[in-house]
């Protein structure tokens, strides 16, 4: 736990600040909305629960690992080790800044949305919305013949991606620089987990090959 002591800096305070001010000034059914919205990536639910229904039809299966595969890395490179690491406290959590933080102030002290109790940083949530995202994009620009058939799911989560980092600071859950680092790691890991969709069938198949051929 290297950075437990740095809870904010100016850069990120200020970003939080406005970020609370607009939100705090939205109605209250899209508050509501975006909460519920956010709420999408509590545990990799949506992801999961999609990952689950795509890999049931043949043209969406690698998408569906995809979404799995994004979850599981979240789990262990984000959660298990980049927050353990960095410790960071979340905006709500500052005494110096929660109480310029307008939405939370009037509305009575407390946090829009279920209240997170993990470090701050990266955003996991972000993590794993852009590593489905990045992997899908990878795939759209290495797969040539089938390039076409990923712009779906390359706009939808692509725009799922933005709009979670996005939720996460408006319901000051995270600081603006938890959601860059969570896009930046989580679209890093996209990039292996194609590689991991694309050749661990190769590197089992070699594997069982000198297997088979040692039992001979």
């Amino acid at each position: 736990m290297i950075l437990n002591t740095v809870w904010s800096n100016p850069f990120d305070n200020a970003i939080e600040i406005a970020f609370s001010k607009f939100f705090d000034i939205l109605p209250s059914k899209i508050k509501e909305g975006i909460a519920i919205f956010s709420a999408l990536g509590n545990l990799g639910i949506f992801l999961l629960i999609a990952g689950i229904l795509l890999l049931l039809f043949k043209q969406t299966r690698k998408v569906g690992f995809i979404c799995l595969l994004s979850v599981f890395c979240t789990l262990i490179f984000n959660d298990l080790i980049f927050k353990n690491i960095f410790d960071r406290a979340r905006p709500f959590q500052d005494p110096n800044l929660v109480n310029q933080l307008q939405s939370i102030v009037n509305n009575g002290g407390e946090v829009y949305g279920l209240k997170p109790d993990s470090p701050s940083f990266p955003s996991g949530h972000t993590f794993q919305s852009f590593a489905a995202f990045g992997a899908i994009l990878f795939y759209y620009f290495k797969d040539k013949e089938n390039k076409k058939s990923y712009i779906p799911s390359v706009v939808f989560f692509g725009i799922y991606a933005f709009l979670m980092g996005i939720s996460r600071v408006l319901l000051s859950h995270h600081y603006f620089t938890d959601v860059l680092a969570g896009a930046i790691l989580g679209g890093l890991s996209g990039i292996l987990i194609y590689y991991i969709i694309e050749y661990a069938p190769v590197l089992y198949n070699k594997i069982m090959s000198k297997f088979k051929k040692n039992e001979n």
